[in-house]
């Protein structure tokens, strides 16, 4: 890795795990839509990424180096630069693997996936968890809710899941579903409208 003057080691590895992350969890997702499924593909995929994070100036600065180090391997060595294998190795060193971080955690990042999507994300009362008059306050949008009690009780002061969570979705739970995995949260369709997040624990 290269030293950066200007950010501190903690700072630039920071960075390189939330690259990594954000890079894996599109690969995922696109994986999960029935692309970059061969491994060409995938380092396709990555490259264009990539760049297109490059240009967007997504990151911080921090880490400018490191994505043109990786672009520059992955034009030099096309599929042999195994791309998808160094993210995986900088995500493990600077943040853990993905099941290693908190249910809450990648709950988080996941519902930002969807709300990037135009999904619409709510956390009700127990009063106000009436299902049809929720489906006709949402009728028309992709939401996805939840009641803030279960939330509570469900998740420890460490992020943990303990316990099954139940959202109630008014959009395509399969998209939902697919998001939830992409994060490596289990899940399950309890009826149309209702999607349980069960602690990985119980799916093992």
């Amino acid at each position: 890795m290269k030293q950066n003057n200007t950010f501190t080691a903690e700072e630039t590895l920071a960075a390189l795990g939330h690259l990594a992350w954000c890079a894996l969890v599109a690969l995922r997702l696109a994986q999960l839509d029935g692309q970059a499924l061969s491994p060409l593909m995938a380092h396709t995929f990555l490259m264009r990424w990539l760049g297109t994070a490059q240009r967007q100036k997504r990151f911080s600065r921090a880490i400018a180096d490191e994505i043109e180090d990786l672009l520059r391997c992955g034009r030099q060595k096309g599929a042999g630069a195994q791309l998808q294998q160094r993210l995986e190795g900088v995500l493990a060193a600077s943040n853990g693997p993905v099941q290693a971080q908190s249910e809450l955690h990648r709950l988080t990042f996941a519902i930002d996936r969807l709300k990037s999507q135009g999904w619409v994300n709510a956390v009700v009362t127990d009063k106000e968890w009436r299902r049809e008059s929720l489906r006709d306050e949402y009728a028309g949008e992709r939401s996805l809710l939840v009641r803030k009690s279960e939330l509570v009780r469900q998740f420890s002061d460490a992020g943990r899941l303990l316990g099954a969570v139940t959202f109630m979705t008014t959009g395509e739970p399969d998209t939902v579903r697919d998001t939830l995995s992409a994060f490596a949260l289990l899940s399950e369709v309890a009826e149309p409208d209702l999607i349980i997040v069960k602690p990985s624990s119980d799916g093992a």
